[in-house]
């Protein structure tokens, strides 16, 4: 069965979830979107009208700071001709009229109950298993038997999240990197009952998909701690963890090493401030737990240390820097 999806419904409304539900909205879907509390869903709705607010001046504003970049870079003025055909390519795609109709596209609610003819859900909520077999398990009895089910996680066993439904095969795991709606990646990790039909529908819908910059592009990777990109990723940044914490140089001049050395467009403390403290104290837990190949061999005291002073990153102003 090829799949349609009409309807996408996300659970957690967050960072993550109000980023995933602008990005399907804007591709023409039908979004619902499910949190505990209509004071959370209310958040949820004000992050998702800020992206769109931001998507709306980047189209408005991209032919005028494309002109002012080339005259700065080259010292040359644009003839009127030249700035017109500049304006011409770099014309508005996205405009007031298209963002209300994505905010239309897009419900709230707190229960399970309006999930009943989704084609698709993506759950966004903590990196908890418990937690997310809790909501897989209500899935299970309010969704189309057609629909698939997908949790969007950095880390956990898409197989033990699956064991929670009655319908294994149509579970599997979409990882989005922060912020979706800027960079297009998505893992896709099926576990060991998602059905080859599954993967293979997911990976066709997403590539149809794009977010506010790209075309997203999915790509399908084996259920490992960490999966493909963390598994990487994360190696680098607790080496960098590491490096501070001998004193070999301070954060700042770390990330400015990796940025004008390794050609990184933002450094390791940077990022992690980025993606969250809890996220990557999270992530590192169960890489341990699950002895996913060399990474991560020696946990960093430096991010142990800023979880538990509750030190996120950018969601709650301080981290590894200050941003009050």
């Amino acid at each position: 069965m090829v799949l349609f999806v009409k309807r996408v419904g996300i659970v957690g409304g967050g960072a993550m979830g109000s980023q995933i539900a602008d990005i399907m909205a804007i591709n023409g879907k039908e979004v619902i979107v499910k949190d505990v509390s209509e004071e959370f869903l209310k958040k949820t709705n004000e992050n998702i009208e800020k992206n769109l607010n931001d998507l709306l001046e980047f189209n408005l504003t991209r032919a005028d700071k494309e002109i002012t970049r080339i005259e700065k870079s080259t010292q040359i003025k644009l003839t009127d001709e030249q700035k017109e055909k500049i304006q011409e390519t770099l014309k508005p795609k996205f405009t007031e009229s298209l963002k209300k109709e994505a905010l239309d596209k897009i419900q709230t609610t707190t229960s399970y109950e309006e999930f009943s003819e989704v084609d698709l859900v993506i759950e966004a909520i903590v990196e908890n298993t418990k937690l997310k077999q809790e909501v897989f398990s209500e899935l299970d009895k309010h969704t189309p038997t057609h629909a698939i089910l997908a949790t969007n996680t950095s880390s956990l066993s898409i197989t033990e999240v699956a064991s929670a439904t009655n319908k294994p095969e149509k579970v599997l795991g979409m990882h989005f990197f922060n912020p979706p709606i800027t960079l297009p990646l998505i893992e896709i990790i099926p576990g060991i009952e998602t059905s080859e039909e599954t993967v293979n529908d997911i990976i066709d819908f997403m590539s149809t998909i794009r977010n506010h910059r790209y075309p997203m592009q999915p790509i399908k990777v084996k259920e490992v701690p960490g999966f493909l990109v963390n598994r990487i990723l994360f190696a680098m940044m607790n080496e960098a963890y590491s490096c501070y914490e001998d004193g070999v140089a301070s954060m700042r001049d770390i990330d400015l090493a990796m940025k004008a050395g390794a050609g990184m467009p933002m450094g390791p403390f940077e990022l992690s401030d980025l993606v969250g403290i809890d996220v990557i104290h999270h992530v590192q837990d169960e890489v341990r737990k699950m002895v996913g190949g060399n990474t991560m061999n020696q946990p960093s005291q430096t991010i142990r240390k800023l979880y538990h002073a509750g030190r996120y990153g950018k969601k709650t102003k301080r981290g590894f820097y200050d941003y009050r």
